[in-house]
């Protein structure tokens, strides 16, 4: 019998798949690089007329983690700004692909993972979509190690040798800080489960260690008016978030983020009063926080939350955020300076009642100075302004930076029209600028009207600016029993690992360090994301740590 040639796609490098992509004749060996301790992911698109496949390892070194990958639509190709508000998707569709997208929206990528725990995997549009990652029994030998993948479909066995080289490294510990907001409504809602209830913790569990996995180190509280238990006098209660609290501090977290002590205010349309001059108390939007009322409120505020922080002995594990954006959506100078005193009072309320604690922001520039003690600016605010913001580090001031809705264009970001190597070289620009974190508002947000597998920009609230652009909201998918990973998430996962290894070489040989960054990266704007040429830097990043182990 003729043996049958399989056609497809078989990857190691950072790159996505399509349902369309151009197939050619699947390799039978396939190397990769990776560290002692690393989780390596491959793809596999498998051409195949049969409804399912049957997936098998054979290993001595690695044990699989398969997942099927699930096509997701993208409706709009992103937009070319900076600022938030603007023209952030493009609603008409351009003539020909922009030139920072991979293809020309609509389309259909292949982004969302859905566990595949018994290796059988569901074909759709002809092909297999595979996805699986190598995970080292132990921590491995440095060295040459083989698996033996084998994929059983309905027109044979398809076979193919991984060769691993495996050097000696160990990628640390998390030192790099990783945050990404999340919905708890969201979980709800897909999920069908109620808060306080054994089946809400037991998802909220499941999205914890997911965002473990992606070495996400704190997780964000957004407080809202459940804490208030009465108004006249305002009271506060927090016990509520006791639990929540638990479940991520037993996943691993290393920090609480909670806040915020500040609001802009609405407009009578509904809308936040997003250019405001007049901050206004997070849990009574309608009081200015300096007038006498603001004050006490916010005083009682802190109060409450100290004391419910304090009895858990958390208060040493918590950043706060006082107002997200102070310096953003600003229309003079003024109103600026305006924003400042009124934040310097919540600040020093803040400081007052919980001794120690740190604040943290995301900024477009250095001008709250005294007040933020974790900065946080965009890539375009920090390029703009990188030698203020260097100043502060180089004062020893923490710097991390953080991308949204924008940038876009040609802006290093995560959105599902961009290469998906974008999202990891995000970290490699943290690195190249000794910036210590990084922040994003989306791991599952998605507000009612949002079906990700339906759409992916997500609605914009704020009354500015159109849609979001596809993709920006989220890094996880709303599966049956919890959070199925994107391939966005997984590249952030690689990418907070390589931040760790690029410390380790750059505190023992700073040139070699900056030499390497620079073959992938000058800037935000100006990068290399060629998933050949990265996928060769990175082997060499783990040669240069294996020479100074030698």
């Amino acid at each position: 019998m003729e043996k049958h040639t399989f056609y497809g796609i078989l990857t190691s490098r950072e790159e996505f798949l399509y349902p369309d992509s151009s197939c050619s004749v699947l390799p039978t060996s396939l190397r990769l690089a990776a560290a002692q301790n690393g989780l390596r992911g491959i793809q596999v698109l498998l051409k195949t007329c049969g409804d399912a496949v049957k997936l098998h390892l054979e290993s001595e070194s690695f044990e699989p983690q398969w997942y099927r990958m699930v096509k997701v639509p993208v409706e709009y190709n992103t937009g070319d700004g900076v600022e938030q508000g603007g023209g952030m998707v493009l609603e008409s569709r351009p003539t020909e692909k922009p030139s920072y997208a991979t293809r020309l929206a609509p389309f259909w990528v292949y982004d969302c993972l859905a566990p595949a725990t018994e290796g059988m995997v569901q074909a759709a549009d002809g092909f297999a979509p595979v996805y699986f990652c190598l995970h080292p029994k132990r921590v491995l030998v440095a060295g040459e190690h083989t698996a033996l993948l084998s994929i059983e479909t309905d027109e044979g066995i398809y076979t193919c040798t991984l060769t691993i080289q495996v050097y000696p490294v160990n990628i640390p510990a998390e030192t790099f800080s990783v945050t990404n907001w999340f919905s708890l409504d969201a979980i709800c809602r897909f999920h069908q489960v109620e808060r306080d209830t054994p089946g809400f913790y037991a998802v909220l569990k499941e999205y914890a260690l997911a965002m473990r996995r992606a070495r996400q180190t704190l997780f964000y509280l957004e407080l809202d008016d459940t804490c208030v238990t009465g108004r006249e006098p305002y009271t506060f209660d927090f016990e509520y978030l006791r639990p929540i609290i638990e479940t991520f501090f037993s996943s691993g977290m290393q920090q609480l983020e909670i806040g915020p002590l500040l609001s802009r205010g609405g407009l009578p349309s509904g809308m936040p009063d997003m250019y405001t001059d007049r901050f206004k108390c997070a849990m009574a939007p309608q009081v200015p926080v300096d007038t006498t009322e603001g004050y006490t409120i916010t005083v009682r505020f802190v109060q409450a939350l100290a004391a419910f922080l304090t009895k858990y002995n958390w208060h040493n594990c918590v950043v706060f955020h006082v107002h997200d954006e102070p310096d953003i959506h600003a229309k003079s100078p003024e109103t600026i300076e305006a924003r400042k005193q009124q934040y310097y009072l919540a600040v020093n309320i803040l400081r007052k009642y919980l001794p120690g604690v740190r604040t943290i922001e995301a900024v477009s520039s250095a001008e709250f100075r005294g007040g933020v003690d974790i900065w946080v600016p965009g890539t375009p605010g920090y390029e703009e302004q990188k030698e203020k913001f260097d100043h502060l580090i180089g004062l020893g001031e923490e710097v991390w930076t953080y991308v949204c809705c924008g940038p876009e264009g040609h802006w290093l970001n995560r959105f599902l029209d961009f290469a998906v190597l974008k999202s990891r070289l995000l970290f490699w620009g943290c690195a190249k600028n000794r910036i210590s974190g990084f922040l994003h508002w989306g791991f599952n947000q998605f507000p009612m009207e949002m079906d990700p597998f339906k759409g992916t920009s997500c609605p914009n609230h704020t009354g500015i600016g159109t849609n979001f652009p596809c993709g920006d909201s989220f890094i996880v998918y709303p599966g049956k029993d919890g959070p199925w990973m994107g391939m966005r998430m997984e590249a952030q996962r690689r990418g907070a690992e390589d931040a760790e290894l690029l410390k380790l070489l750059r505190q023992k040989d700073e040139a070699r360090h900056d030499e390497l960054v620079g073959r992938v990266f000058t800037n935000n704007y100006t990068y290399n994301d060629d998933p050949v040429i990265f996928e060769t830097v990175y082997e060499e990043l783990l040669q240069a740590l294996s020479d100074w182990k030698e």
